[in-house]
């Protein structure tokens, strides 16, 4: 049996991920393209019972003509689905069956979410609803019998009807999960201006998250449960990444640093190794101590959900913050030298010019290395999504257009704008970023990740510092 997982064309190369609720098809800020990890770990988790290929679109820079080309030979194709792109994905996978009478699967947070409206389509045989590995590797063991009410976690159709199986478990210990089959990915292919070194991978140390904030999906696949890897485990993966030449390692956990004795212990564990590495972080499950771990154990850049710098909207968000820990945290990182990146939220409900004026104001004052502006879109699955699922036709919606607070959506694509220009296109960031620096290595990175942003031209924040 042959298995193709699928990364399907899409000209935006907007990021998705079928094993991690938030990346539901986003648009690139800047000059990076990542692996789709989720779709590796799955090829890990079930090469062992079927031959198994991965194809990403994106890094072959594939058009639908070529894709469907690159697709014959499979006797299923496994598709990560995206929120925007759904209609297209359906449409892609309906053409393969049409091309190679294959059966085809649709995988993703998404998919999860629509899974029941899905099904129903012209060319979809299965869903796989919730966290993906163990999901997939059940639906391939069964497949040569062709019934497949014991799967759980599974939609499908029984001919021409519809089943609905119970849900699959979650899997409780994460070190049962082979280490994802990146040997399957173009590896070289990917890159990222923001990153230290050249070959760069994505690694999941966790799943799921303890937070409510009302604009995550995370429940989709996790519900409120967090779960981890062993720091074992963890190190056992860095020694396997570095014999295969990785250096630059992104835990793209939705919270990899949360328990401070598990992440000192994970720190003590991986510093002989000498890897740099970077990752996601709250401003509220960090001290100093442990940023000083990390950063003493590689840690040399942290992506942290911002959101807002006005407490109103942060309270509304239900992020449980405060301002004065975004600024504490920030203030940590610039006086030990580790980069930040801080991911801001434009467009929530609530919204007012003076929050988000408020919002600019903070990042001049907290200097983020990189700084990146959400114009907020309800996620399926999220809190706020239920609630307004109500009051608005969300499925049929025109996100590109349509404002969720008071402020007409051209205004908030002002601030948008604003905002960028205020914080790059001044002589302070200039200043800020030269002044973190440490060493002659640090200016130089600086001045070469610039040179690249304005001759790759690639990104949202390229579009809009030249507008």
């Amino acid at each position: 049996m042959k298995i193709l997982l699928l990364n399907p064309p899409d000209e935006n190369k907007l990021f998705r991920d079928s094993t991690l609720s938030r990346c539901v098809g986003v648009s690139r800020k800047a000059p990076y393209l990542w692996p789709p990890i989720g779709l590796a770990y799955i090829a890990g988790y079930i090469r062992d019972v079927v031959d198994v290929k991965i194809l990403d679109c994106h890094a072959e820079n594939l058009d639908s003509e070529k894709a469907l080309e690159n697709c014959k030979g499979y006797d299923l194709i496994i598709i990560s689905a995206g929120m925007s792109t759904m209609k297209k994905d359906i449409s892609f996978g309906k053409k393969l069956k049409e091309m190679y009478n294959c059966k085809i699967a649709f995988v993703g947070s998404q998919a999860t979410y629509f899974h029941d409206k899905i099904i129903n389509e012209e060319g979809v045989d299965f869903v796989v609803m919730g966290e993906p590995e163990r999901i997939v590797r059940n639906l391939c063991k069964e497949f040569e019998k062709g019934f497949f009410g014991k799967v759980k976690g599974l939609t499908w159709k029984d001919k021409f009807r519809v089943r609905i199986n119970p849900n699959e478990k979650l899997i409780e210990d994460l070190d049962e999960i082979p280490f994802a089959a990146r040997e399957l990915l173009p590896n070289d292919k990917y890159y990222d201006i923001t990153a230290r070194k050249k070959r760069i991978t994505l690694s999941l140390g966790s799943r799921g998250c303890p937070f409510q904030c009302a604009y995550c999906s995370t429940k989709v696949y996790n519900g409120k449960i967090y779960r981890t890897r062993s720091p074992d485990n963890i190190k056992k993966e860095f020694e396997s990444l570095k014999s295969q030449g990785f250096d630059d390692i992104f835990f793209f956990d939705d919270l990899f640093v949360f328990n401070k004795k598990r992440i000192l212990e994970i720190c003590e564990k991986i510093k002989e190794l000498k890897m740099s590495w970077r990752c996601e972080s709250r401003v509220d499950t960090v001290d100093r101590e442990m940023l000083e771990k990390m950063k003493e154990a590689g840690c040399y850049q942290i992506q942290i959900g911002v959101e807002s710098g006005n407490q109103i909207m942060l309270d509304k968000m239900k992020k449980g913050t405060k301002v004065e820990q975004i600024k504490q945290m920030f203030k940590w990182c610039n006086e030990l030298g580790i980069e930040t990146v801080a991911y801001m939220i434009l467009g929530y409900p609530g919204e007012t010019k003076e929050s988000a004026l408020d919002s600019i104001k903070l990042m001049k004052e907290i200097k983020p290395n990189f700084l990146s502006f959400n114009v907020f879109n309800p996620i399926p699955g999220s809190e706020i999504y239920e609630s307004m699922k109500k009051k608005i036709d969300l499925e049929n919606a025109d996100f590109a257009s349509i404002s969720f607070c008071d402020l007409p959506n051209s205004e908030v694509m002002e601030l948008v704008q604003k905002g960028y220009k205020d914080y790059y296109l001044r002589f302070g960031y200039l200043t800020d970023q030269i002044g973190k620096a440490k060493n002659l290595e640090d200016i130089g990175r600086f001045v070469k990740r610039n040179v690249k942003f304005w001759t790759m031209q690639e990104g949202n924040l390229w579009k809009n510092l030249t507008k």
